[in-house]
């Protein structure tokens, strides 16, 4: 499977966490391609961050080599999925709804955890908009001075993500957690083991989500 994993913001250090993350949860013989978006803002955090970026993520995968069998579009708002099923051949899955559908598969209600309090309104819509609110027991995030560079949240926030974790799990009203955004994918393998419930890795559910999507079509 020739795989193709869009980071909608421009940070390649941002990216290198995807690419690693996704090349994780790869079947042998997967080619992972990640890139990040030309042109796109360092990192979504509103509404217009989101609108800026999908111009930016169609105009970077238009410019991308085919042949293709899929597409992962690897920010947790699934910025301009909807844009590329318009126009290409191959499944495109965003690692928001991955994650969403990971978390229903796994029973009963699920927590979001993430690294700012400013991405909260956004994450909330995006599950309105797939119908899973009434899935969803709470949005956590930290509340910690970030780094200027996108591709250091991670380790910046990795400690305290842990701590919040474990704490949500403890609440005892969830039985899985979403480990939401891109500067931390990667993360949830690491911090899981320390942890009560699943952790779920978005980049790495959409990965499996494109392996089921591209068996289905074989079987077809």
């Amino acid at each position: 499977m020739r795989l193709l994993v869009i980071n909608p913001n421009s940070s390649s250090g941002v990216t290198r966490h995807i690419a690693a993350a996704a090349q994780q949860a790869a079947a042998p013989g997967d080619e992972i391609l990640a890139i990040e978006a030309t042109g796109a803002p360092a990192l979504i955090v509103d509404e217009a961050d989101a609108r800026r970026a999908e111009q930016a993520v169609v105009n970077t995968v238009r410019g991308v080599e085919s042949p293709l069998d899929g597409v992962i579009v690897a920010s947790f708002g699934d910025t301009g999925a909807d844009a590329l099923r318009a126009f290409m051949p191959c499944p495109v899955v965003g690692i928001g709804h991955a994650s969403l559908l990971t978390a229903a598969a796994l029973g009963g209600p699920f927590a979001i955890v993430s690294f700012a309090p400013a991405v909260v309104p956004s994450m909330r819509w995006m599950v309105e908009d797939y119908r899973m609110q009434h899935l969803l027991s709470g949005i956590h995030t930290v509340d910690i001075p970030l780094p200027d560079d996108p591709g250091e949240i991670q380790a910046a926030t990795a400690e305290a993500l842990e701590r919040l974790c474990r704490q949500v799990a403890e609440q005892g009203d969830c039985r899985s957690i979403i480990l939401a955004g891109g500067p931390l994918a990667g993360l949830a393998p690491r911090l899981a083991p320390a942890l009560p419930l699943p952790l779920i890795d978005p980049t790495q559910a959409a990965v499996m989500l494109q392996h089921s999507l591209q068996a289905a079509r074989a079987a077809g």
